[in-house]
């Protein structure tokens, strides 16, 4: 919906083309996909009011299409098949287009909210699991950042099953739960707190006192989840599955620490994605100046089964224009390096024509832009 002149456009192939570089050193390859995916297709592994935001149309034979609203779910159809023949671990990388129906001009502009048309690069692993992964994930999703340039960013992490079991423990009922998260996703805390203390329980906490526990769950600290919070669980089932998810939290956090990953991170248990597909670890990462996310993604172990190949995945994207304008104080020359102060980027893995594994070794101290 917008125009770009030579610069910008040169502006914004260049950080595509360094994302890329960056995933390729780390074994990934590029793949591509078509614009259109059939409805169906998108809607494997989500709820159907996620449409409501696509692009439709109808095909000659009068089945429902859509303009692709992200890459993940065409990635997953592509890998299906490859996935149903052999357990392979598969490592893609893109840079396509994405597509949003919307009513709001505001919403039009690519620093905030969610453009019409907008450019994604991206990573898709697909087969391995476990915190070490996900750590390496988050590791170079920041390496990526500092192979940019780009210096005032924070990364915020989360849990997407976690928030829900803590809701659904305490008591409330899942369709509540449910109402509850839509408006985390929204950022309408007035509107959780409300919601909470309209149900009719003297022993819930009131909607204060839940968000300020989950906001408050740090699982740097190590500490155990009754040490943090003073709760006792209505449905205790639930509250052992919440305890379970609490110590992979904290495991996730002692390999963040192992990667040195800290500097700039941090855990809030409020975060939640309006994709209902995630599973396991979500985040997303803000810069100065820009009000949504410049990169953000998630571990989705549960949507390859839907295309009838079950694999866990992870995976994440920069939202390219959202990136540019973080960056459009860097000065884009050969000479420009990254800083080892503000970014802290991952040793690329360099010498291995395919699956190269991604190191954990110590980050370099300059890297060429």
């Amino acid at each position: 919906m917008q125009d770009l002149f030579p610069q910008q456009a040169k502006f914004r192939r260049k950080v595509e083309s360094k994302l890329l570089a960056e995933f390729e050193d780390h074994g990934f390859e590029m793949v591509s996909c078509g614009a259109f995916e059939y409805v169906d297709t998108l809607l494997r592994g989500r709820a159907a009011a996620e449409a409501e935001a696509w692009v439709r149309v109808f095909d000659t034979l009068g089945r429902t299409v859509a303009l692709r609203p992200e890459m993940t779910p065409s990635i997953a159809r592509m890998a299906a098949p490859l996935l149903s023949s052999s357990n392979r671990e598969i490592r893609w990388c893109y840079a396509e287009r994405v597509y949003h129906r919307t009513d709001d001009p505001a919403s039009l502009s690519w620093v905030s909210g969610r453009a019409a048309e907008s450019t994604q690069v991206g990573v898709e692993w697909i087969g391995p699991s476990g915190s070490e992964i996900d750590a390496r994930l988050l590791l170079m999703c920041q390496s990526g950042l500092s192979r940019l340039g780009l210096k005032d960013w924070q990364m915020v992490v989360s849990h997407a099953a976690f928030a829900p079991a803590f809701l659904a423990a305490t008591g409330i009922a899942s369709a509540v739960v449910d109402d509850l998260m839509s408006t985390l996703a929204r950022g309408d805390y007035v509107g959780f707190r409300r919601i909470v203390d309209d149900e009719d329980s003297v022993d819930l906490p009131s909607g204060e006192a839940l968000l300020a526990m989950l906001s408050k769950l740090n699982p740097l600290s190590g500490a155990s989840l009754s040490e943090l919070v003073d709760i006792e669980w209505r449905n205790p089932s639930l509250g052992t599955q919440v305890e379970n998810y609490w110590k992979g939290l904290v495991q996730f956090a002692e390999e963040l620490k192992r990667m040195n990953l800290t500097h700039r991170l941090t855990f809030d248990l409020t975060l939640t994605r309006d994709i209902s597909y995630y599973s396991g670890i979500v985040f997303e990462v803000f810069a100065n100046g820009v009000g949504a996310p410049v990169a953000l993604g998630g571990r989705y172990d549960g949507l390859l089964a839907s295309f009838g190949a079950p694999a866990p995945a992870v995976g994440f994207t920069y939202e390219v224009e959202r990136m540019m304008a973080a960056l459009s104080e860097v000065e884009w020359t050969s000479e420009h390096q990254a800083s080892s102060v503000d970014s802290q980027p991952v040793s690329p893995v360099r010498g291995s024509e395919h699956q190269a594994p991604i190191t954990d070794s110590q980050p370099e101290v300059d890297k060429e832009c």
